[in-house]
């Protein structure tokens, strides 16, 4: 893992969740990194189109994937998406969004 990274993922949790099944979490990392490049260009679809709804329940997939992962900052980034735009807070929003999208990156970026 590169520096930083345990403040981004835990992952001693992670692989106790798994049962340290070496093959499982390479497979669970490999599926988050594939499927990033996918999230990063829904998020600013739906940010650019104004979609709040859109954005809310793409947060909300996102937030229980980084909960899976325990990855607290995004999860946290997520929720805070979520909530902004279910608000309708567009200022918020747009914020958030650029925060999760960091935090995505930086996650990912991490995985072992």
């Amino acid at each position: 893992m590169s520096d930083g990274a345990s403040d981004l993922l835990d992952l001693a949790r992670l692989r106790q969740r798994f049962d340290d099944d070496q093959a499982l979490l390479a497979e669970i990392f490999g599926v988050f990194a594939r499927e990033t490049p996918v999230r990063r260009s829904g998020f600013e679809a739906a940010l650019q189109a104004g979609d709040l709804d859109q954005l809310a329940g793409m947060a909300h997939s996102l937030k229980g994937v980084a909960a899976t992962l325990f990855a607290e900052p995004l999860r946290q980034a997520a929720y805070a998406l979520e909530q902004a735009a279910r608000d309708g807070d567009v200022p918020a929003t747009r914020t958030a969004v650029a925060a999760v999208l960091d935090l995505l990156d930086r996650t990912v970026a991490c995985l072992p």
